[in-house]
């Protein structure tokens, strides 16, 4: 069994969160990828224009309090957790006005934040597909079973890559494109120790 975990977090940030050896991380939304003999980084993947966006936010968000802007090499996030709901509108504008002037980015929303991601057609669902073809490798002759659980917006890309061939688990409320659907934390902890029980 190959354990890998996907975030919009940076690789550093997620590993050292994580801290979990044998165990295959994808960073910015799996722009890099690094794990038992895997080492990935999208050849399209530039520092440069990405730092070319933060300078944009940094300058913008001066005038929106609670606004935070993080640098993830790859990828730059404008987070407003701590913006009021009456400001969230000039966030928004914020966010609009900094992609028309630096093309080459999708932004995708997540929860109270917006990622500047660059525009390499590569998302989490492209990630994991190519985290399994790499693994199949190491693993059990036959297709192997996907499991894929995620609670934001972003992981609907992999829910869609993963499909009928495995099992989608979206943590929380609202429509997706997962197959099951779990409350909370909790409710995953349970089912990953059914799983545990049930291939011991």
């Amino acid at each position: 069994m190959q354990v890998a975990v996907v975030s919009g977090r940076a690789l550093g940030d997620l590993r050292a969160r994580v801290r979990v050896s044998g165990v295959v991380y994808g960073g910015c939304h799996g722009l890099e990828i690094v794990g038992p003999g895997l080492r990935f980084r999208h050849p399209r993947a530039r520092a440069a224009p990405v730092a070319a966006v933060r300078r944009r936010l940094v300058s913008g968000a001066h005038a929106i309090p609670g606004v935070r802007v993080e640098f993830k090499r790859l990828v730059v996030s404008l987070h407003y957790r701590a913006v009021v709901p009456s400001r969230h509108a000039a966030v928004r504008a914020l966010a609009a006005s900094v992609a028309r002037a630096v093309p080459g980015f999708v932004v995708v929303p997540g929860r109270r934040v917006f990622d500047f991601v660059p525009r390499v057609r590569w998302d989490k669902g492209r990630a994991v597909c190519w985290i399994v073809g790499r693994a199949r490798r190491a693993l059990a002759p036959g297709p192997p079973v996907v499991l894929y659980v995620g609670d934001d917006t972003t992981d609907e890309a992999a829910f869609a890559a993963v499909g009928r061939g495995g099992i989608t688990v979206h943590v929380g409320d609202g429509p997706t494109r997962a197959a099951h659907t779990v409350r909370g934390v909790r409710e995953v902890h349970s089912l990953l120790r059914r799983l545990e029980r049930a291939t011991r």
